[in-house]
């Protein structure tokens, strides 16, 4: 540990601005700073509650230690700390080892295949229920319309909620989730607004979990069901708040994938028929019509559309940069990662090194079908729902539902947008669109 050099002060600087984060451009400058000088990179954050320096790790190598042997080096807890505070409790998304490979193991039956497949018409009713207005001609921002989708549908299906309290959950997180204009209101009277909402949403979890008590559902299907139905596995029962809290951080996880994934996708359909029109063929020449939608295991056997699902993933991921802290000193690529680092584990910049993928600013799906593309799919070089002991539970629920809304739209509707070109992919850890992703829908 001695010969290296600390990564703080020593590895290759990329400069990054407010305008440059809001602008969608941290990934590309992170990652064209990496190909010149190698898969460490510092940086300063230049806003938000934990603006100041961090370092920046690439490629599959970096991920595999970050999110596999070496993971408890790597604060999830102290990395997510600043982005969603303690307000929520810890669960998963939010705790460090070996609480995170017990809480894992909890929660794993409620994303089986056997729940999942329970949770398909879910899915395929709060989709159809979404597009319906549309077919009659409308100008939707795909964004914000995802957005509510994922969170109905992660809400009522693996969250366990009941219909009633959806809605007012929805419209508490989004106080919370949106941040305030700096411009116009001050950060304390944002925090004071946010603090009521937070506890408006915790007051309905919490409601929810005391009915589920007093009227247990009669055979578990939800991870509600599941965290209540402790005892039936030989663990000690978890209280209320507990279980609250891992509600809560599921539904902003949970929703904020959606929103991302498939608002984007939607949008870039819109922007591009020469990939919107191929899909469309081949869902008609599997089978599809209006009366006989196809089934996951069809949709499953669809080259186009797994490659367009690739693709959204890699070009426009959930989160642009994986939050940790190191939680004790770590060498890598010949720098000493010091204890109590900022670190951001670059999940989107990992996906635009030209080591890896050709021309890769360029939305592609064909780039999957040449002889090089099994390479490309190797464990921690696609990212896009984390890896190793970190990958995302939920990765099979957002491949169905990504699939199923794609279809739906795609075979119903003619898509364009309201404004030419591409908008940004924002953000320096969860990924925003800088501008409404606005389109025309017409029934096709």
């Amino acid at each position: 540990m001695s010969g290296a050099y600390d990564a703080l002060t020593a590895a290759p600087r990329v400069a990054l601005s407010a305008a440059d984060i809001k602008s969608g451009l941290t990934a590309s400058l992170i990652a064209a700073a990496a190909d010149r000088g190698g898969p460490v990179v510092r940086t300063d954050i230049p806003l938000g509650p934990d603006a100041g320096p961090c370092i920046c790790l690439l490629g599959a190598q970096a991920a595999e230690m970050a999110l596999g042997p070496q993971r408890d080096a790597f604060s999830s807890a102290l990395g997510w700390r600043p982005i969603i505070g303690l307000g929520f409790g810890q669960a998963l998304l939010n705790v460090d080892e070996p609480s995170h490979a017990r809480q894992r193991r909890l929660v794993a039956p409620a994303f089986t295949t056997e729940f999942i497949n329970h949770y398909v018409d879910r899915i395929v009713a709060y989709a159809d229920a979404t597009i319906r207005p549309w077919r009659d001609g409308a100008i939707v921002d795909a964004y914000l319309a995802m957005r509510r989708l994922a969170f109905c549908v992660v809400g009522a299906t693996i969250a366990g909620l009941p219909e009633a309290a959806i809605d007012p959950a929805y419209r508490a997180l989004c106080v919370i989730l949106d941040g305030y204009d700096f411009e116009t209101e001050s950060r304390d009277d944002f925090l004071a607004r946010a603090a009521t909402a937070r506890e408006e949403l915790l007051s309905i979890l919490r409601d929810v979990v005391i009915e589920r008590r007093r009227r247990p559902a009669a055979e578990a299907r939800s991870l509600l069901d599941v965290l209540l139905d402790r005892s039936a596995q030989g663990e000690p029962e978890l209280g209320d708040e507990a279980i609250v809290g891992y509600l809560a951080i599921l539904l902003i996880a949970g929703h904020d994938t959606g929103a991302t994934m498939y608002g984007r996708a939607l949008y870039l359909l819109a922007l591009m028929p020469e990939i919107a029109a191929p899909l469309a063929t081949e869902l008609a020449n599997a089978g599809w019509t209006a009366a006989r939608p196809l089934g996951v295991a069809d949709l499953d056997r669809l080259p186009l559309l797994e490659r367009f699902m690739l693709e959204v993933g890699r070009l426009y991921p959930p989160l642009i940069n994986l939050p940790r802290v190191m939680a004790r000193d770590l060498e890598f690529a010949g720098y000493r990662l010091a204890a109590g680092s900022r670190v951001a584990i670059a999940i989107a910049a990992s996906h635009r090194l030209p080591a890896v993928h050709r021309d890769p600013e360029r939305f592609d799906p064909s780039r999957y079908d040449d002889p090089d593309a099994d390479r490309r799919m190797r464990p921690f070089l696609m990212l896009t729902f984390a890896g190793g002991g970190r990958m995302c539970l939920g990765m099979r629920f957002a491949q169905i539902e990504f699939k199923a809304i794609v279809a739906r739209v795609i075979s119903a509707l003619r898509l364009s947008p309201c404004e030419s070109g591409i908008i940004a992919h924002a953000g320096f850890w969860s990924a925003r669109p800088a501008a409404p992703l606005r389109m025309h829908t017409q029934s096709r």
